[in-house]
């Protein structure tokens, strides 16, 4: 989940690159919308700072109520609040933006071993 489009596409081609299967939304009631449609997602990558509406944090509290989902933060910030904020959410991880691919990735493989290991 991206507002900015050009990060979304950017991140979709990044990520598809490694092999996943990307989706994008742009807002958090469009994400909650994708969650509640019995669409299979594995994982969801969520920008904390959303703009306008419901944050990401606020998206993840909701979408964790109806389904059992791991999610990795995503944030062009790194300052303490907002990681904090972050942390208020069962999460998976916390990646800021700039990070490589490399990274990423792993917090993604990361995300989906801690998910098996709770028995998901």
């Amino acid at each position: 989940m991206e507002d900015e489009a050009s990060i979304a596409l950017m991140q979709k081609g990044r990520l598809e690159g490694c092999g996943y299967i990307v989706t994008t939304v742009d807002t958090g009631e469009k994400a909650v919308a994708l969650a509640s449609s019995g669409e299979s997602i594995d994982l969801m990558l969520m920008d904390i700072d959303l703009g306008k509406g419901m944050d990401g944090t606020e998206t993840a509290s909701i979408i964790a109520k109806a389904r059992d989902i791991p999610v990795i933060f995503l944030s062009s910030h790194a300052r303490s609040e907002v990681v904090v904020k972050g942390e208020k959410i069962a999460s998976y991880g916390y990646v800021v933006k700039s990070s490589s691919i490399t990274a990423l990735d792993a917090s993604i493989k990361t995300a989906f071993k801690l998910f098996e290991a709770k028995g998901r």
